[in-house]
């Protein structure tokens, strides 16, 4: 029979202690029994954890205790701390909500193209500041908030403890793979600290010294003595990856598989996790939440100067193994900024187009879309953009402009002239019916190119003044009696161009798991967009007449992005209900399924909501509803559907 252990462990964010053991009888998100639990017990008296540590060891050694029902036999006994430690299940946090006394900017575009150089301009922030910004290694959102107050104040909300386990987890696993198909104790390294680009070890827990494989230079540079117990991990990791292979070898077991069964390996994952917590403690100057778990839940630190928080954002590699970034999910600054008051400019650190950043969208009063002048424009993300209602919102915003013409040709019109050129260029990858919608949003009179987007200067206050007014606009009012007419006969033009189009995205084994647990979208994104877009193409951009003829072009617009953006919402909730809410035990069934038999089991999960393209009558189903959807959102918007 297996022992089960207790131990005591100082909590590394506040004064106390939290006991660590194996769960008996609970099961991981990823169904593997014995799960390792760790728990805050609110005292600071050895003697007293001592004795929680005891009573704790004597419900892991009394079987009659290992079931839920008896919790009240329990609590007969044993302390009340020891007993919720036991029994209880931590709730999660549910998602920060969106503060309607401010004006949103969302500011997005591919990395480099300058974001946060713009934002610290925008928001006037001196260049001897080192804070603010998502960087080119993190992966959480940043919001800045304007507000008349003599202090600033920054939040950071983290990702949970089980989700950093799952990230750690992974990068473990492809570690020791590399390792087990023959690769060196250099590449094991290097696949440990640079894998993840989402998720930057080296940050939290340092560099490791080794030799490069064809190189005499050491790579990295450093290794402090404090990180000496990295290469512990280091040597534990090729320890259990040989006799993982071993085992893989034998039994034609998947080695992912194994691994993640093995309790010596979980061992090395929870043993790198306290590493992680540790580094916590060098921020004892914040106000912490902390969950039962004794994972921060979120911070909360105030200055005067803004320069208090460089450490949080700190990206300099000679830091590495003193930051905390990699765990932030979002940092919400809020100070006397240089900016409209009552203002909220966001920033996303990636472009993919989710339901999630759509919510966001929906709230927002601009959208600023920044591209850097020698890259190919992003249409794509711009399309969908207009696809889903937000065309009003966008602001395009080219840095770098002094790198669009030549030295001996940059004048004003040079660069409009090249700009429009790039457009052109763009538009020529979209259809005919788009090209026309996407070039009305587009145009270069609406853009703002600016130069020096990394240095100030006199000319750059100006551009950015003028951007400035741009990005916050009283909103447009609603012509009540302009209303729509459609046909209902183009309905199934724009469902089968959608069915026709549908690329659905293959799920890896990690992404299943996720999306049983609500952490990711899974392919709801790219089915929602393909109807989303295809209806919006072929359906609500083509009405085949208005109720009235004496109203302009900006006016139908803002009337046909109304629907969009609600015919988005609609779509999003009932692809997430139907492929997501309703079907989060299919997905954990998919995460546990062998590797052979995953493709086959993965697209009866799809096809259950997506019929496949010889089922013509599922297919009919599907397009009744997507009609339903359509007819609602006309009728909603006061739009008149002829049947």
């Amino acid at each position: 029979m297996k022992v089960f252990r207790a131990k005591a462990c100082q909590s590394p964010t506040r004064k106390g202690w939290s006991i660590m053991f194996q769960h008996p009888f609970k099961k991981d998100e990823r169904g593997r029994s014995h799960p390792f639990v760790k728990r805050f017990m609110h005292t600071e008296q050895h003697d007293e954890i001592d004795m929680l540590v005891e009573e704790m060891n004597e419900l892991l050694r009394v079987q009659d205790f290992w079931t839920s029902t008896a919790k009240g036999r329990a609590k007969a006994r044993y302390d009340e701390r020891v007993v919720n430690a036991f029994y209880n299940d931590i709730e999660k946090k549910t998602s920060e909500q969106i503060d309607s006394e401010y004006e949103y900017v969302h500011v997005i575009g591919e990395q480099g193209s300058g974001k946060t150089s713009l934002i610290r301009q925008l928001l006037g922030i001196k260049k001897e500041c080192g804070f603010l910004g998502i960087g080119s290694k993190g992966a959480y959102s940043a919001t800045y908030k304007v507000k008349d107050s003599q202090h600033y104040e920054a939040a950071v909300s983290f990702f949970t403890r089980s989700e950093v386990q799952r990230k750690v987890e992974n990068i473990l696993l492809r570690s020791a793979e590399v390792y087990a198909e023959g690769g060196t104790d250099y590449d094991l390294v290097f696949e440990l600290l640079h894998g993840d680009s989402s998720f930057n070890l080296r940050a939290l827990l340092g560099d490791i010294l080794y030799k490069a494989r064809y190189f005499n230079d050491d790579v990295p540079l450093r290794m402090s003595d404090e990180n000496s117990s990295f290469k512990q991990f280091v040597d534990a990791i090729k320890r259990e990856s040989e006799i993982v292979k071993d085992a893989v070898d034998q039994e034609g077991r998947d080695f992912a598989e194994v691994w993640h069964k093995r309790l010596e390996c979980r061992k090395i994952t929870e043993q790198m996790l306290l590493a992680i917590e540790s580094r916590l403690r060098e921020y004892k100057e914040a106000i912490w939440e902390i969950g039962e778990d004794d994972w921060p839940i979120s911070c909360r630190l105030t200055a005067k100067e803004l320069s208090f928080f460089d450490p949080l954002t700190n990206e300099e590699e000679e830091n590495n193994g003193r930051l905390i970034y990699p765990l932030f999910r979002r940092i919400e600054v809020s100070g006397p900024f240089s900016f409209k008051k009552g203002v909220a400019i966001c920033e996303h650190p990636s472009v993919e187009y989710t339901g999630t950043i759509h919510d966001s969208f929906k709230q927002a009063a601009s959208i600023l879309y920044v591209h850097h002048g020698l890259q190919e424009l992003d249409i794509q993300f711009l399309q969908q953009l207009i696809v889903h209602g937000h065309g009003a919102k966008v602001n395009v915003c080219v840095t770098h402009g002094d790198l669009l013409t030549s030295p001996s040709c940059r004048t004003d019109y040079a660069k409009k002239h090249a700009m429009a050129k790039m457009i052109d260029g763009a538009l020529k990858s979209v259809s005919p019916l788009m090209r026309k919608q996407l070039h009305y949003y587009l145009t270069v009179g609406n853009t703002s190119i600016l130069e020096c987007v990394h240095e100030e200067s006199e000319e750059s206050h100006f551009l950015y003044k003028d951007l400035k007014a741009d990005l916050v606009s009283e909103t447009r009012k609603k012509q009540q009696e302009l209303h729509p007419i459609y046909l209902n006969l183009t309905v199934s033009q724009a469902f089968y161009e959608a069915m026709e189009s549908l690329n659905i995205p293959y799920m890896d084994r990690e992404t299943c798991l996720n999306i049983s647990l609500g952490e990711n979208e899974g392919p709801v994104p790219a089915i929602a967009s393909a109807v989303i877009s295809s209806v919006y193409e072929h359906f609500l951009s083509q009405p085949s007449g208005w109720s009235s003829t004496y109203h302009s072009v900006t006016d139908r617009q803002q009337v046909i992005q109304e629907l969009a953006g609600e015919f988005a919402t609609v779509v999003y909730s009932y692809f997430n209900e139907q492929l997501l809410e309703n079907a989060r035990n299919d997905w954990r069934a998919l995460y546990k399924e062998k590797e052979d038999d995953q493709p086959y089991k993965y697209s009866r999960v799809i096809e259950s909501v997506i019929p496949a393209k010889n089922d013509i009558y599922q297919q009919q189903i599907l397009m009744r509803t997507v009609y339903q959807l359509i007819k609602y959102v006309v009728e909603k918007k006061d739009g008149v559907m002829v049947h």
